[in-house]
């Protein structure tokens, strides 16, 4: 059904959706409304060469990234009217192999590719994460010809270039989700493009690919890989840009791998340079701590050896809660990112409620491993533990309710 819906802001915008349902009502979207939210759930196609700004009057407002809507591509669309049955009967590896999933995925790969190797070996590319890379190839779209190591000699492979940040395009919008923001200082609409909630809310294909030589040494790679995951734009629309890790135990390591060294790298790649980066952890002493910092790092990261809070009410000095710290460290249009993971379901659980239902949010991208019983693949690397005891279509549910506040969420590792 294509609709044609009016939906009353600081400016008027008129959109055109081409959705399954949607109930139409007035909505202001400085007010949380997640009922309304959830039927944007079902948008199947927004193009914002539709979209049509009418100024309320001189001073519209001072937002640069006031979020308008976010749709789910036709994959991410697929998984999440599906999770939940393929969840049950414990099929998401055989689905993933089935050929309109292994199109998706072989299309996702081609666009994360960070930089592509000359000829005679140019079918090849780098999907490099700033700590274990993957090579791909590209033109073998028959199986998932993919490597931990490189496939040639490294002597006789050279890249095309250096490598690039992922910036995805309209030609892209049957595999990447895609959020709207409207710049209230120049009335501009624009886009921002992230990678979609499928599979088991990892790199796709972590544990449903077969072993590799030398099993032991590559055997958690693909469960750690970040390759799969889309930094913001290098045009990214901010003041500042402030980092707040809630789990980094120190600069260049970590359990499932480094956290401030890879976020440092990644965004850096997106041309965003971070002012200002907060780090928590209980265990590592902070002499020791910033041994591991990089000179050019050291002022600007403020590390704290504590335990952070669950909820508001136990926001202290000493144990501060995260949400809130940022109101104080941050102005409106600074870019806030937050890295949440510390094996911990009451203490994350509490941070995300509270993200999912504070009408002053002021996190614009949050990265969270959510430990739940549902993920059965990944219960083999967890082990026994402290699990959510959630389906994975509830993991989605978290995730695609802070994309649709407007916030960058992204499964962690």
């Amino acid at each position: 059904m294509l609709m044609l819906m009016v939906i009353p802001l600081r400016v008027h915008v008129l959109v055109f959706l081409s959705i399954w349902s949607l109930a139409v009502a007035d909505v202001d979207v400085d007010e949380p409304n997640t009922s309304y939210l959830r039927h944007i759930l079902t948008t199947k196609s927004l193009d914002p060469k539709m979209l049509e700004i009418k100024s309320d009057g001189p001073n519209p407002g001072t937002n640069r990234r006031k979020f308008l809507s976010y749709t789910s591509s036709t994959w991410e669309f697929q998984w999440l009217a599906n999770v939940g049955k393929w969840e049950e009967e414990q099929s998401i590896c055989e689905i993933l192999h089935l050929d309109m999933q292994s199109d998706y995925i072989h299309d996702f790969l081609t666009l994360t590719c960070s930089a592509r190797y000359k000829a005679p070996h140019d079918n090849w590319c780098i999907i490099h994460d700033e700590f274990q890379p993957l090579w791909y190839n590209t033109a073998n779209r028959d199986t998932f010809e993919l490597r931990w190591t490189p496939p040639f000699p490294e002597e006789t492979m050279e890249l095309q270039g250096q490598l690039l940040p992922v910036v995805p395009g309209p030609e892209h919008e049957h595999i990447v989700s895609k959020f709207v923001f409207l710049d209230e200082t120049t009335g501009e609409v624009y886009v921002e493009y992230i990678e979609p909630l499928v599979s088991h809310l990892r790199f796709p294909l972590a544990g449903c690919l077969a072993p590799v030589p030398d099993h032991f040494r590559y055997a958690f790679h693909d469960v750690t890989f970040r390759g799969w995951i889309i930094p913001p734009p290098p045009t990214l629309r901010k003041d500042r840009a402030l980092y707040f890790d809630a789990g980094a135990s120190d600069w260049a390591s970590g359990r499932g791998g480094p956290s401030m060294q890879y976020f440092q790298r990644m965004w850096d790649r997106s041309n965003i340079q971070f002012d200002e980066m907060h780090a928590f952890e209980p265990f590592t002493n902070v002499d020791k701590f910033y041994e591991t910092v990089p000179p050019a790092f050291q002022e600007k990261v403020h590390y704290q050896q504590c335990f952070v809070s669950s909820r508001p009410e136990d926001d202290s000095t000493d144990s501060p809660f995260i949400p809130n710290l940022v109101k104080t460290k941050s102005n409106p249009n600074d870019y806030v990112l937050f890295k949440l993971d510390i094996d911990s379901p009451i203490v994350e659980n509490g941070n995300i409620e509270f993200i999912l239902n504070d009408p002053d949010v002021r996190i614009d991208e949050i990265l969270w491993e959510h430990h739940i019983k549902g993920n059965y693949i990944m219960l083999k690397t967890w082990g026994p533990g402290s699990q959510d005891p959630l389906s994975l279509r509830d993991s989605y549910e978290y995730f695609l309710k802070m994309r649709l506040r407007g916030i960058r969420a992204h499964s962690w590792v």
